[in-house]
Protein backbone atom coordinates (compact mmCIF):
# COMPACT_ATOMS: atom_id res chain seq x y z
CA UNK A 1 0.00 0.00 0.00
CA UNK A 2 1.24 3.47 -0.91
CA UNK A 3 2.57 5.34 2.39
CA UNK A 4 1.38 8.75 1.32
CA UNK A 5 -2.13 6.76 1.32
CA UNK A 6 -1.38 5.39 4.40
CA UNK A 7 -0.33 8.46 6.20
CA UNK A 8 -3.44 10.57 4.82
CA UNK A 9 -5.51 7.84 6.04
CA UNK A 10 -3.74 7.62 9.76
CA UNK A 11 -3.79 11.68 9.46
CA UNK A 12 -7.31 11.46 9.03
CA UNK A 13 -7.99 9.56 11.88
CA UNK A 14 -5.90 11.19 14.27
CA UNK A 15 -7.15 14.59 13.73
CA UNK A 16 -10.87 13.16 14.41
CA UNK A 17 -9.97 10.74 17.02
CA UNK A 18 -8.07 13.90 19.29
CA UNK A 19 -11.45 16.16 18.36
CA UNK A 20 -13.41 13.26 19.84
CA UNK A 21 -10.88 12.98 22.77
CA UNK A 22 -10.74 16.75 23.34
CA UNK A 23 -14.76 16.81 23.21
CA UNK A 24 -15.19 13.89 25.68
CA UNK A 25 -12.30 15.87 28.14
CA UNK A 26 -14.57 18.76 28.31
CA UNK A 27 -17.30 16.34 29.14
CA UNK A 28 -15.86 14.88 31.85
CA UNK A 29 -15.08 18.26 33.41
CA UNK A 30 -19.00 19.64 33.06
CA UNK A 31 -21.37 17.99 35.81
CA UNK A 32 -24.97 17.66 35.14
CA UNK A 33 -28.33 16.83 37.04
CA UNK A 34 -29.53 13.54 36.30
CA UNK A 35 -33.24 13.16 37.70
CA UNK A 36 -31.92 15.32 40.82
CA UNK A 37 -30.98 18.59 42.54
CA UNK A 38 -27.93 17.05 43.12
CA UNK A 39 -25.00 17.57 40.13
CA UNK A 40 -23.14 14.84 39.20
CA UNK A 41 -19.96 14.39 37.21
CA UNK A 42 -19.36 12.20 34.38
CA UNK A 43 -17.21 10.37 36.74
CA UNK A 44 -19.80 9.75 39.42
CA UNK A 45 -22.54 9.33 37.36
CA UNK A 46 -20.45 6.25 35.56
CA UNK A 47 -19.73 4.98 38.75
CA UNK A 48 -22.99 4.84 39.48
CA UNK A 49 -24.00 3.25 36.44
CA UNK A 50 -21.20 0.48 37.54
CA UNK A 51 -23.18 -0.09 41.15
CA UNK A 52 -26.45 -0.11 39.50
CA UNK A 53 -25.58 -2.78 37.18
CA UNK A 54 -23.58 -4.92 39.96
CA UNK A 55 -25.47 -4.43 43.19
CA UNK A 56 -22.94 -5.37 46.51
CA UNK A 57 -19.75 -4.53 43.88
CA UNK A 58 -16.56 -3.85 45.92
CA UNK A 59 -13.93 -1.23 45.41
CA UNK A 60 -11.47 -3.71 43.87
CA UNK A 61 -13.82 -4.66 41.47
CA UNK A 62 -15.21 -1.64 40.47
CA UNK A 63 -11.75 -0.29 40.06
CA UNK A 64 -10.73 -3.09 37.47
CA UNK A 65 -14.15 -2.60 36.00
CA UNK A 66 -13.58 1.42 35.18
CA UNK A 67 -10.37 1.09 34.29
CA UNK A 68 -9.17 3.37 36.89
CA UNK A 69 -6.84 3.21 40.49
CA UNK A 70 -8.38 1.71 43.88
CA UNK A 71 -7.32 5.12 44.92
CA UNK A 72 -9.75 6.76 42.47
CA UNK A 73 -12.67 4.75 43.12
CA UNK A 74 -12.33 5.42 46.42
CA UNK A 75 -12.78 9.53 45.96
CA UNK A 76 -15.40 8.97 43.77
CA UNK A 77 -17.40 6.76 46.19
CA UNK A 78 -16.34 8.96 49.19
CA UNK A 79 -18.34 11.70 47.20
CA UNK A 80 -20.90 9.66 46.30
CA UNK A 81 -21.64 8.53 50.13
CA UNK A 82 -21.81 12.12 51.01
CA UNK A 83 -24.07 13.54 48.16
CA UNK A 84 -26.37 10.22 49.54
CA UNK A 85 -25.63 8.78 46.38
CA UNK A 86 -24.42 5.21 47.50
CA UNK A 87 -24.49 3.32 50.27
CA UNK A 88 -21.42 1.45 52.08
CA UNK A 89 -21.98 -1.98 53.45
CA UNK A 90 -19.49 -4.10 55.60
CA UNK A 91 -19.85 -7.81 53.39
CA UNK A 92 -21.33 -10.61 56.30
CA UNK A 93 -18.61 -12.83 55.15
CA UNK A 94 -15.65 -10.61 55.42
CA UNK A 95 -15.09 -8.11 58.40
CA UNK A 96 -12.84 -5.73 55.65
CA UNK A 97 -14.64 -6.40 52.58
CA UNK A 98 -17.25 -3.12 52.34
CA UNK A 99 -19.65 -3.25 49.46
CA UNK A 100 -21.99 -0.87 47.63
CA UNK A 101 -24.99 -0.45 46.51
CA UNK A 102 -27.39 2.43 45.07
CA UNK A 103 -29.39 4.80 47.75
CA UNK A 104 -32.84 5.60 46.39
CA UNK A 105 -31.70 8.79 45.47
CA UNK A 106 -28.32 7.07 43.68
CA UNK A 107 -31.49 4.81 41.81
CA UNK A 108 -33.11 8.09 40.43
CA UNK A 109 -29.78 9.34 39.32
CA UNK A 110 -28.97 6.19 37.97
CA UNK A 111 -32.33 5.50 35.87
CA UNK A 112 -32.37 9.32 34.81
CA UNK A 113 -28.93 8.56 32.88
CA UNK A 114 -29.95 5.86 31.34
CA UNK A 115 -32.71 8.08 29.63
CA UNK A 116 -30.02 10.42 28.87
CA UNK A 117 -28.20 7.48 27.05
CA UNK A 118 -30.91 6.60 25.29
CA UNK A 119 -30.55 9.82 23.21
CA UNK A 120 -27.05 8.08 21.52
CA UNK A 121 -26.90 4.69 22.04
CA UNK A 122 -30.13 4.01 18.87
CA UNK A 123 -27.76 5.93 16.62
CA UNK A 124 -25.00 4.02 17.97
CA UNK A 125 -26.92 0.48 17.90
CA UNK A 126 -27.93 1.57 14.16
CA UNK A 127 -24.55 1.53 12.92
CA UNK A 128 -23.50 -1.56 14.49
CA UNK A 129 -26.63 -3.46 13.10
CA UNK A 130 -25.58 -2.11 9.82
CA UNK A 131 -21.85 -2.64 9.72
CA UNK A 132 -20.83 -5.98 8.90
CA UNK A 133 -18.63 -8.54 11.40
CA UNK A 134 -15.64 -7.66 9.53
CA UNK A 135 -15.87 -3.85 10.22
CA UNK A 136 -16.90 -4.61 14.21
CA UNK A 137 -13.62 -6.80 14.52
CA UNK A 138 -11.67 -3.82 12.95
CA UNK A 139 -13.33 -1.49 15.65
CA UNK A 140 -13.13 -3.59 18.38
CA UNK A 141 -9.52 -4.43 17.58
CA UNK A 142 -8.76 -0.67 16.97
CA UNK A 143 -9.88 0.42 20.81
CA UNK A 144 -8.23 -2.78 22.26
CA UNK A 145 -4.66 -1.20 20.57
CA UNK A 146 -5.39 2.05 22.08
CA UNK A 147 -6.30 0.38 25.45
CA UNK A 148 -3.10 -1.61 25.66
CA UNK A 149 -1.46 1.93 24.45
CA UNK A 150 -2.99 3.70 27.34
CA UNK A 151 -2.39 1.13 29.96
CA UNK A 152 1.03 0.77 28.86
CA UNK A 153 1.83 4.60 29.32
CA UNK A 154 0.10 4.55 32.28
CA UNK A 155 2.43 1.96 33.49
CA UNK A 156 5.13 4.16 32.95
Amino acid sequence: MDSDYLSTKFAAFDAIFHRVMNKMKRIEQKPRYFGTDILLYPSEIHTIEAIGKNPGINVTDLAALQGVTKGAVSQVIRKLVDKEMVIRMKDEKSDREVLLVLSPTGKTANAAHQKFHSRIDPILLELIDEADEEKIAFTVSVFQAIERFCDQVLSE
